[in-house]
């Protein structure tokens, strides 16, 4: 529970199944956009973590698990930076994704409560 709040993905950190889940989806998502051969990506993916599933020491485990957080959190920084230097970030500001209520998007009616 102490490390909820001290670390900012302590519920990937006390979750290594969503954490391996989660490390195989960027990786099959990855194959898609890149064209790469999705099982090459995803053996990239559960080799450390075979290697090292018989692990006993709380610190390597923890550490491993902090590397993969970090290579997930480090994706997601590089896609919202892209646009950055274009001046056309990708990702919407939190005020305008509230304020655009016009209906163009052709999806469900969520948004009529």
């Amino acid at each position: 529970v102490g490390m909820s709040v001290s670390h900012p993905a302590a519920f990937l950190l006390e979750n290594p199944t969503k954490l391996y889940r989660d490390c195989l989806r960027l990786a099959d998502f990855l194959a898609r956009k890149q064209g790469f051969p999705r099982q090459a990506l995803r053996a990239q993916v559960t080799a450390p973590w075979r290697t090292n599933q018989h692990e006993t020491d709380p610190e390597t485990i923890m550490r491993h698990r902090e590397a993969a957080v970090r290579g997930l959190s480090n994706y997601m920084m590089y896609e919202a930076s892209k646009g950055l230097l274009d001046g056309k970030p990708n990702f919407v500001p939190e005020d305008e994704k509230e304020g655009s209520g016009d209906g163009k998007e052709g999806g469900s009616s969520a948004g009529s409560e």
